[in-house]
């Protein structure tokens, strides 16, 4: 007898109550699964993007809290070579991406890139063609959440010197490998 056809006379001899209280059941499970909800928390993330030469070998380091301002995850990508604005904004996406697996609620990103922020809250125009792929990702990225704020933040700022490290890190990690 096949799995399918035990399945069925497993659910012929049970009662329809039986029946209720197991789709309760697995309906709780499937929602358990899922992403947050907004109601669950908000994401707040810091980034960073390092580049040595401008361009050069460029680094992302991301930091992301929760609603409590407990750190939930923190991550470092080496970029290849890119200048530094290009590494802010591959930074942000990278944060968005994390915060895309935990949260279809509101996003609060701080970075110190004046620039990036300006861009992305309508102030500056864009007008670097090469910018202008990460701006439109990360204008995409925005609509999987409620809502997204872009804020600056001076470089002093303590959660921000450690996305800073984390993007050196990524730096200085695939230069040690001789990966340059």
């Amino acid at each position: 007898m096949t799995k399918n056809k035990e399945f069925k006379t497993t659910l012929q001899s049970v009662s329809l109550e039986e029946l209720r209280e197991m789709e309760q059941s697995l309906t709780e499970e499937i929602q358990s699964r899922q992403l947050p909800s907004a109601a669950k928390g908000d994401i707040i993330t810091f980034t960073d993007g390092a580049s040595r030469g401008n361009p050069g070998l460029a680094g992302a380091g991301v930091l992301l809290f929760n609603a409590k301002e407990e750190k939930i995850k923190e991550d470092c990508k080496f970029l290849g070579v890119c200048t530094n604005n290009e590494a802010e904004y591959q930074a942000l996406l990278l944060a968005l991406a994390h915060a895309q697996t935990l949260t279809k609620g509101s996003v609060q990103c701080f970075l110190d890139s004046q620039l990036t922020v300006r861009q992305l809250n309508g102030q500056y125009a864009l007008k670097s063609e090469k910018l202008a792929p990460f701006f439109h990702e990360v204008k995409n990225r925005m609509k999987h959440f409620e809502s997204v704020t872009f804020t600056h933040v001076p470089r002093e700022h303590p959660r921000l010197q450690l996305a800073d490290k984390l993007a050196n890190k990524a730096i200085d990690q695939r230069k040690e490998k001789g990966l340059e």
